[in-house]
């Protein structure tokens, strides 16, 4: 039985929606799954969805659930009792069946999967020049602020902040509340003169430079008061701010490999007979996807065209990665990393 299932890749993947045609096999139908790249969809005889995978070659891949039952655990044992039928969709490569695994995974959430990872609990860093306090530690992306992230490590974002507040002399208190930090030259003082809006705009810049490692700002900053701790035999002291020159120094590190995953490259897959898949990927994102024959030079230049138009169309700057990305992200890279019959070139600013 052929439906039609009409999916977007993943959320903000595409501006187009593509569509697939879904195909429901019986078990003592699995000789007849095709031997293509595909997504599965494992099910009971009620249509609840147990599982979903993916594969190179469908055909090989499910059978091997009811053939191969050495080392298997019980709980995928239990699996496959329940299973009643099996939904499949055929894709072009098995990149494109990476991607439709990973959505649906996301989306509806199958009982036995469990190999992706959730990244409910990150946090992101944001820097708002319009809020009172400039920096915070958020669940989410919202709308205003420029935000860094995700990261896993809740308490040691809490460290970060203080530090960046510590440097920076920036306000903990609400708006109405003059508190002694200003007396002690802790605080820039919004609640007891204004603080020009380029100031704040300065300080949001210097400390978004630090944390992208543009500026050492803030580690220079901290030497000097871990120097001057020392130089008065606060040993204990100067060592606790030698940790945090550390942990600075990690989280500018784990930013610098965030911005680096979230690269824009041009990836072609060679699927035989001249004919080549390619993509445009950016921010974890496929912005454009075609299969050309590399034999008609016209296909060539078209492809050519069109991504250089969507390269023009990209913001200069980008934003941080949602939570759901990092899945994607890792996808791209992992798959990229053996170059038999593919390859990829990266996109960087001018070219």
């Amino acid at each position: 039985m052929e439906i039609n299932y009409k999916k977007t890749i993943y959320k903000g993947v595409t501006e187009d929606q593509v569509n697939y045609k879904k195909i429901t096999y019986k078990l003592d139908e699995l000789n007849n799954l095709p031997e293509t790249p595909g997504v599965y969809f494992m099910k009971d005889k009620e249509d609840r969805l147990l599982y979903v995978g993916k594969s190179k070659c469908l055909k090989k891949r499910v059978k091997s659930y009811f053939f191969n039952s050495a080392n298997r655990s019980r709980k995928i044992e239990r699996m496959i009792k329940n299973i009643s039928h099996i939904d499949i969709i055929k894709t072009d490569t098995e990149f494109d069946a990476l991607f439709l695994e990973c959505q649906n995974i996301h989306k509806l959430k199958p009982m036995y999967n469990t190999l992706l990872k959730s990244y409910e609990k990150y946090k992101y860093i944001c820097l708002d020049e319009k809020d009172h306090n400039i920096i915070k530690i958020t669940n989410e992306i919202e709308e205003d602020g420029i935000y860094f992230g995700p990261y896993s490590f809740k308490r040691k974002l809490d460290i970060i902040k203080e530090i960046i507040i510590k440097v920076y002399r920036l306000p903990i208190c609400k708006r109405q509340n003059k508190c002694i930090r200003y007396d002690l030259n802790k605080c820039i003082g919004p609640c007891r003169i204004k603080i020009d809006d380029k100031i704040k705009r300065d300080i949001v810049k210097n400390i978004k430079d630090n944390l992208n490692g543009k500026s050492n700002f803030v580690i220079e900053s901290l030497k000097k008061e871990m120097n001057e701790k020392a130089k008065d035999l606060k040993f204990e002291e100067a060592g606790k701010i030698k940790e945090e020159i550390d942990l600075f120094s990690s989280i500018v590190r784990k930013q610098k490999y965030l911005l680096n995953l979230n690269r824009d490259i041009v990836f072609w897959i060679n699927m035989k007979n001249y004919k080549y898949k390619v993509y445009y990927i950016s921010c974890a994102k496929i912005k454009y996807e075609k299969v050309i024959d590399a034999r008609y030079p016209s296909q060539i230049e078209s492809l050519k065209a069109s991504i250089q138009n969507l390269i023009i169309q990209q913001k200069q700057e980008k934003d941080a990665l949602r939570k759901d990305e990092i899945d994607y992200i890792n996808i791209i890279n992992e798959y990229i990393k053996d170059t038999k019959d593919r390859g990829y070139i990266e996109i960087r600013k001018g070219e």
